[in-house]
């Protein structure tokens, strides 16, 4: 077994946020999870499975970065709006396997990019919409931005929680 390097703070900051998410959940009744408000007026059940979607696809861009550097990777098909997530039924889905995953993903993702030299540099194109010019990222701007996006997030579900007000 291979010794643990250190990881970079953007990455402990990246594995961080299974944690993070739970603590902002922490407490909450399965009916709680309906609760409504933030930015997005979605449910705190909604605003978790999209903080765990928009890593899952986070996770595969940077593979594609390690592994094929300066590839790029077309998420134009990513819509997370009110209709992506009644489709793919993120206010009635169990919160639980979706946080394992995230846990397992960026435990996964991070040991890759610690043990890869010069991980963070890699730069991958990114299209985000349909027949876009590719804008040009590294991984260590894929992560810090995720970890922007998950803590404007869970103010939204602190938000909500202080709002209480539940899906009628």
């Amino acid at each position: 077994m291979m010794a643990a390097r250190k990881k970079p703070v953007v990455v402990e900051e990246w594995s961080s946020l299974p944690d993070r998410i739970r603590r902002s959940i922490g407490g909450l009744s399965e009916v709680d999870l309906s609760i409504r408000g933030g930015s997005q007026e979605w449910s705190i059940a909604e605003y978790v499975h999209h903080l765990v979607e928009a890593n899952l696809t986070v996770s595969h861009v940077v593979l594609a970065a390690l592994g094929k550097p300066g590839c790029t990777y077309d998420w134009s098909w990513l819509t997370p709006d009110e209709g992506w997530m009644v489709r793919l039924s993120y206010d009635r889905a169990p919160v639980e396997p979706a946080l394992r995953l995230l846990e397992a993903l960026t435990g996964h993702i991070s040991n890759l990019v610690a043990l890869s030299p010069g991980s963070l540099k890699q730069q991958v194109g990114i299209l985000d919409a349909p027949g876009a010019s590719p804008r040009r990222t590294t991984v260590a701007k894929l992560l810090r931005d995720e970890v922007a996006h998950a803590t404007h997030h869970l103010a939204d579900i602190e938000s909500a929680r202080r709002g209480r007000r539940r899906r009628r």
